[in-house]
């Protein structure tokens, strides 16, 4: 019997996206541009024929920064990563490498307006067949990956806690005290959320921005909130509720009213 070797998993998901396809156009050749060379995204930028599509901005921007950040963090470790959709797996070796991906993701996504939460647990993450075969007129793409860690990374994500969050699965507490040399800061969630059937009750502050970067990021937040539609209002609520906790950790005053879109560090 081989024995599998247990890894950091993460999973990342952008949160609406469903609701996002089926209400807007879908425009593949506009998506495409967004990953194209930047005079085609330039081009997209300044193009007034029509009213921008946020399915193709969430979409595009999506995989554009998770395109970017992992490249970024393979100079300084090694991981797995599988994309689909609106979605990514991501198998590290060392927690801190896991935390510190994430949190570099994490970052990028809200300071340019997509909404994702992401799950992180331990156990095991095995690759097992990568096949693509593409005819002229039909084609054939398998992606075929499992393992312990696949699942509980999942789970976390989806327990049911609202809002752009990085979850942790209770099969990862344990590991957390050994990292003590480290920057990795973990909060409670609300006592309200944490009466789900995972058992999931903690997640990681990823509020790691500089001044600048960080009023970028709640201005872009406010954006996203104010232009979000009644029924995903609940989101924006529990991450400005996670977000203030994360700030207050981090030792920076409270923000005095969650609705404004000002925030300061004094």
């Amino acid at each position: 019997m081989v024995n599998l070797e247990e890894k950091i998993v993460i999973f990342v998901d952008v949160l609406g996206f469903s609701n996002l396809t089926l209400e807007n156009r879908l425009d593949i050749e506009r998506i495409v541009d967004h990953e194209g060379p930047l005079d085609q995204i330039f081009i997209g930028i300044f193009d007034d024929d029509r009213k921008p599509n946020k399915l193709e901005q969430v979409f595009s921007s999506f995989h554009f920064i998770l395109q970017g950040r992992l490249n970024l963090a393979k100079l300084s470790c090694k991981f797995t990563s599988i994309t689909f959709s609106d979605s990514a797996y991501i198998a590290t070796k060392y927690l801190k490498d896991g935390v510190k991906i994430i949190t570099d993701l994490m970052c990028g996504f809200l300071r340019n307006k997509v909404p994702v939460r992401a799950g992180i647990a331990i156990g095991s993450f095995e690759t097992l067949r990568f096949k693509t075969d593409i005819k002229l007129d039909s084609g054939e793409h398998a992606s075929h990956f499992l393992g312990t860690g696949v699942v509980k990374a999942f789970q976390a994500e989806s327990c049911g806690i609202k809002g752009m969050r990085v979850l942790i699965h209770p099969s990862i507490e344990p590991f957390l005290n050994k990292e003590v040399n480290t920057d990795i800061i973990i909060q409670d969630c609300e006592p309200h959320e944490i009466d789900n059937a995972i058992g999931v009750s903690k997640e990681l502050n990823y509020w790691a921005y500089n001044i600048s970067d960080e009023k970028k990021a709640w201005r872009n937040f406010h954006e996203m909130w104010k232009n979000s539609p009644q029924k995903a209002l609940i989101h924006y609520e529990a991450t400005a509720n996670s977000i203030q906790n994360m700030r207050i950790a981090r030792g920076y005053p409270p923000i005095k009213n969650l609705k404004k879109v000002t925030i300061s560090r004094k």
